[in-house]
């Protein structure tokens, strides 16, 4: 048996094990990631606050077109998983190669319909005038990444399916020093401003995509192979890619929605709220890195388990991690409670905006214990191939609690930017109580029908 093959049977007999395996590397990917975020909102941050504005009004739809990728990526790291805990590589393989031409696909289509309506965009996004071209400045350069972004996104996803995560944390601390690199050259050297920031990142990303061609085309280092003279296109590899990924798009493209209209409630306070809640939320960012990193780890392991008919040890590796990411979120709550005034004033001389990210963190941090549930349900629901419980849960959160009880908060009762972030505490407790009875109850179902097969194959024999 191979050392790749052999990875799969370890993930499979000790999935606890397997959590800390894939989850740490992800963790310090994120880390890396994460302190590239920061060191760029330095950079910007000496531009203008407006550059910080002007950079917050690009996130949602960022988010928005990379969000549809990483919810098919979902889906592609789940089937491919799933290939391979029932040992089927022939599967595995051909699901890896539809995500390549799924990828060069959506790439350009995004690409060339975001630069043609460029302008409306923003002008949706409820951009202020002061802002709008500064952010179509930075926009009109990361929008030419975006084909290098989702490749990325789609490769990472097939080594994720496989049980490898550190090849895709090597390259991204690769495309994250080249990014951190270049940033003070391209802005302040080549005196492009917010333009070089993108131009930076968009250089970090062609960067990353040529080393995983490297990887997989001439070194051929991943166990799932790619071998387009056998390749055979699969309306059903890309249904079932589409119907465990759309639903996670779709939750990602909702919060993508979501921040757009959170975006346009929090600047009826002014450009200087915005900025504060932008600066607040790279503080807010380094919570999520372990919980995404754990929650990650775990479309991969339930996939397995499933594929392989593991379920007696589905129940005990979900709780068992939720354990672990409730421990996170109160430990990091309290130390971001404590710190956040002086987080603020490393990016902001300015007193509103300060004010704000210190108010925004306060108010947050309640919201933790309850998205460590959310999170973490939702891949476990993707593992075993169910994405639509995740995207309900994701549409009753923002459009049906947050978003109105944000407004209705700050423009009836008149609480000020505090309503909003009331509204998400409110949000974020409803939808992780929901998720956790209904996973609760799936996995319920799951492990029902297996023993009603054990009982019927005990009668057959």
């Amino acid at each position: 048996m191979s050392e790749k093959s052999n990875r799969v049977e370890k993930f499979i007999n000790n999935p606890k094990k397997a959590v800390w395996s894939l989850s740490l590397p992800i963790f310090l990917g994120m880390i890396v990631q994460y302190f590239y975020n920061l060191t760029d909102t330095f950079f910007v941050s000496k531009i203008s606050g407006d550059a910080i504005a002007a950079m917050q009004f690009n996130l949602p739809f960022v988010f928005f077109s990379i969000s549809i990728c990483f919810g098919l990526g979902i889906g592609i790291t789940s089937i491919i998983s799933q290939a391979l805990g029932a040992k089927d590589k022939k599967r595995a393989n051909n699901t890896a190669e539809h995500a390549v031409m799924l990828g060069v696909v959506i790439g350009v289509l995004i690409s060339v319909v975001s630069i043609i309506f460029r302008y409306p965009i923003f002008k949706l996004l409820g951009a202020p005038a002061n802002i709008i071209d500064l952010s179509v400045q930075y926009f009109e350069v990361i929008i030419f990444g975006f084909v290098f972004n989702i490749l990325n996104v789609f490769f990472r996803s097939i080594l994720s399916g496989e049980g490898d995560v550190k090849t895709p944390v090597r390259f991204m601390i690769v495309g994250t020093v080249i990014n951190v690199a270049l940033d003070p050259l391209f802005i302040f050297v080549f005196k492009l401003g917010i333009a070089g920031a993108a131009w930076a990142t968009i250089t970090a990303q062609f960067t990353v995509t040529i080393l995983y061609l490297i990887f997989f085309f001439v070194k051929r280092g991943s166990h799932v192979q790619f071998a387009f003279s056998d390749f055979s296109f699969s309306w059903e590899i890309i249904g079932k890619t589409f119907s465990i990924g759309m639903p996670a798009s779709l939750s990602f493209v909702v919060m993508s929605f979501g921040q757009m209209l959170y975006n346009r409630i929090v600047v009826y306070f002014g450009s200087d709220a915005i900025a504060g809640v932008g600066i607040g939320m790279r503080l807010d960012q380094l919570f999520f890195l372990p919980i995404m990193a754990c929650a990650s780890s775990l479309v991969t392991i339930m996939g397995m388990l499933y594929g392989a008919k593991r379920i007696d040890l589905m129940r005990s590796t979900y709780l068992y991690v939720i354990r672990c990411g409730e421990i996170i979120a109160v430990v990091l709550g309290l130390f971001f409670y404590l710190i956040s005034p002086y987080f603020m004033k490393i990016f902001s001389e300015n007193p509103v905006i300060t004010d704000v990210g210190i108010t925004y963190i306060r108010f947050i941090v309640f919201t933790y214990p309850f998205i460590v549930i959310g999170m973490i349900s939702g891949r476990v629901f993707q593992g075993f191939g169910k994405g639509l419980p995740g995207l309900i849960i994701t549409v009753i959160r923002i459009a049906v609690i947050i978003v109105p009880l944000a407004i209705l908060f700050t423009r009836v009762f008149e609480w000020g930017i505090k309503g909003v972030f009331i509204a998400q505490i409110i949000a974020t407790l409803t939808a992780g109580t929901l998720a956790y009875f209904w996973l609760s109850h799936s996995l319920k179902k799951i492990e029902l029908n297996e023993i009603i097969l054990g009982e019927e194959y005990g009668k057959r024999t």
